[in-house]
């Protein structure tokens, strides 16, 4: 595409880029093929009351048959050790009287109640499915965050919808007790937030999705229209708030060829169906964007992501499209100066990003005319 519409590509982005948060790593498919433990002890999450940083409020962990902790089963986001149990298992708190035993335990990792970590951070069930799709053991997860919805992660509606469209919320059982287990069968992470990508990502995302619904997506008759706006400006919280974006919104829906949409009104699949139904998907940065890993098909639509300010681009996305090689592409359209609220998680959103209007205007007709 021409310099002159401001849309670059996401793999080419400087390491300096002022929008860019996280670091730039994709690693190779084999170090997250499926793998098996011989007796194992895996612990259920155990609350530590006071903590006030939620990565470390609760602890759990898988550990092997010499009592160490494998740290491979447990999850990253940055440099933040996400419920990493004591190295060493004697060190945890553990009742022994309230043992499970199994032979063979499949082990999904961690279910977040966030729309993004829930479907992005849940790899290691999708590696399973690649090969255990077919027999009825169920598969096992535990919740990092059980005093947010103490009935069980399991209930909450999000987390349904997305196990349904796995064809898992029969199968899904969550820790709740020490579980042993002769085998135990698992994968590494296919992915660490603002931290790394795996080439196994897109492979085990594209296999994820319940056959039924994979059928009924690549029936999908080509693109009909050219452009759908994904627009941010109905949430009432999360990371950035981008200000102008409601201003914006009106003005796109003048424009011919352009539909706007609001993620939060689709259901899952009507979501999936945009990758096969617009030939370009754009909008600031959101956690839907990440359902694009599962779609089947090649011809899928291409991403535009619109960023503004520090923090505004998270190196997921990035290590994302180098670990497929989709050449989805960003626009940089930063007003020029500081964000007016910048990491403050007592407040709605954390942070306050302004942006110029006008580049992600150039964009969108460049867009909707070639």
């Amino acid at each position: 595409m021409p310099p002159a519409t401001g849309i670059e590509r996401l793999d080419a982005i400087p390491k300096d880029h002022p929008c860019l948060w996280g670091e730039l790593e994709v690693r190779d498919a084999q170090e997250a093929d499926l793998r098996s433990w011989n007796d194992v002890t895996v612990l259920p999450t155990h609350t530590r009351r006071g903590e006030p940083r939620w990565w470390r409020r609760g602890s759990y962990g898988v550990f092997d048959a010499a009592g160490r902790h494998v740290r491979t089963l447990s999850d990253m986001r940055g440099e933040r050790h996400c419920c990493h149990p004591r190295p060493r298992l004697a060190d945890n708190p553990f009742n022994s009287d309230r043992v499970e035993r199994h032979d063979v335990v499949l082990y999904g990792g961690t279910l977040y109640a966030a729309f993004g970590h829930l479907v992005l951070d849940s790899g290691r069930a999708y590696q399973l499915l690649r090969e255990h799709r077919q027999n009825d053991l169920p598969i096992w997860f535990h919740d990092a965050t059980p005093h947010r919805h103490p009935g069980s992660i399991l209930k909450l509606g999000l987390v349904q919808a997305w196990l349904k469209q796995l064809g898992l919320r029969k199968r899904a059982r969550l820790i709740r007790r020490p579980l042993v287990a002769r085998e135990l069968i698992s994968s590494g992470a296919l992915y660490n937030d603002r931290g790394y990508a795996s080439r196994a990502l897109r492979p085990a995302c594209a296999a994820a999705l319940k056959p039924r619904l994979r059928n009924r997506l690549l029936a999908l008759p080509p693109p009909q229209r050219r452009l759908v706006y994904l627009s941010r400006h109905k949430l009432q919280g999360g990371s950035t708030l981008y200000p102008q974006e409601a201003e914006l919104v009106e003005q796109l829906a003048g424009m011919r060829h352009v539909d706007v949409i609001c993620p939060e009104d689709l259901s899952f699949e009507e979501k999936l169906g945009l990758y096969r139904r617009y030939a370009v998907i754009a909008g600031f940065p959101q956690a839907c964007m990440g359902l694009k890993l599962f779609v089947p098909g090649e011809q899928l639509a291409r991403q535009v992501m619109f960023v503004s300010g520090p923090r505004s681009l998270s190196s997921t996305w990035i290590n994302i499209d180098r670990a497929v090689g989709w050449g989805d592409a960003y626009v940089h359209c930063d007003a020029g100066f500081a964000p007016i609220v910048a990491d403050d998680p007592s407040q709605p959103f954390q942070r306050t990003n302004p942006f110029d209007p006008q580049p992600v205007l150039q964009a969108i007709r460049h867009l909707t005319s070639s």
